[in-house]
């Protein structure tokens, strides 16, 4: 990666002027150092269709089909099942923590069908197919600081996406394309920008590293990445110039087989 030693001097210097521990781990710096995703002129691989549906908060790399969902709703769950079904994918990485993943671990529990949400469904799936292994993405530990529910109306509104702030709907969210989620992105950061850097910028980085240890993986060719909406570019922008994402971040995430017999 270029200018490695700079950016890690710059994270060293970012993590100890806001966090008593004066000694961070590798992985730490390089999530404090990375800033946002690579622009365009330094995209290695080309962004592709998906093909996986006519929405376009979504796109391929390689490989790696990534889709944007709302978090527990419907359509989340028709995407993923939808997926798996067409592209009989090596992988199925959810935005989820290690926790919520195991706990569909059949000697936990059995996941449910109908499910309630996109974890339960691809739980459900990894359950009844011995070739499927399920994958934790959100490792990055956060807390929930801020709603972005009305700074997204207002950003909607501004760019034009709808006429009004009242006329936002789970359904506006299916609607945008890449580059609208990439504007979106942008005036977040520009009027929240420590909920961008902690909701966003920061995980956005750790799950493009899972999904490139993952895919670089010699048993994988497939994988399917299921993100929340306003992640998709930045994944995908980082999974786009691969050599830029930092070494100490291209880690396999926990992953699990759950078929049983």
């Amino acid at each position: 990666m270029s200018n490695h030693n700079s950016d890690a001097e710059r994270g060293r210097d970012r993590w100890s002027a806001g966090r008593d521990d004066p000694t961070p781990t590798d992985r730490d710096i390089a999530i404090t150092a990375a800033g946002n995703p690579p622009q365009p002129a330094e995209r290695e691989n080309e962004i592709k269709p998906t093909g996986i549906s006519t929405c376009d908060a979504a796109g391929r790399i390689d490989g790696v089909h990534v889709l944007g969902v709302l978090h527990r709703h419907p359509l989340a769950i028709a995407r993923v099942v939808g997926a798996i079904t067409r592209y009989e994918p090596d992988v199925i990485a959810i935005e989820a923590s290690p926790e919520a993943v195991d706990q569909y671990h059949p000697d936990v529990q059995d996941p449910r069908w109908p499910p309630a949400h996109e974890l339960e469904a691809a739980a459900y799936v990894t359950d009844h197919d011995d070739e499927l292994v399920i994958a934790a993405l959100d490792t990055f530990d956060w807390e929930q600081s801020a709603d972005l529910g009305q700074l997204d109306r207002e950003i909607f509104t501004e760019l034009g996406i709808v006429p009004s702030e009242d006329a936002v709907t789970q359904e506006t969210y299916y609607e945008l394309d890449r580059e609208e989620i990439r504007e979106w992105r942008r005036l977040t950061e520009h009027r929240n920008p420590s909920a961008y850097k902690q909701l966003l910028a920061r995980r956005d980085i750790v799950m493009a590293g899972h999904l490139r240890a993952l895919i670089e993986n010699e048993t994988v060719e497939t994988l399917i990445a299921v993100v929340g909406m306003q992640h998709v570019t930045g994944v995908i922008d980082w999974l786009a110039a691969p050599s830029q994402i930092p070494d100490a971040l291209v880690t396999t995430p926990p992953w699990s087989d759950y078929f049983t017999i």
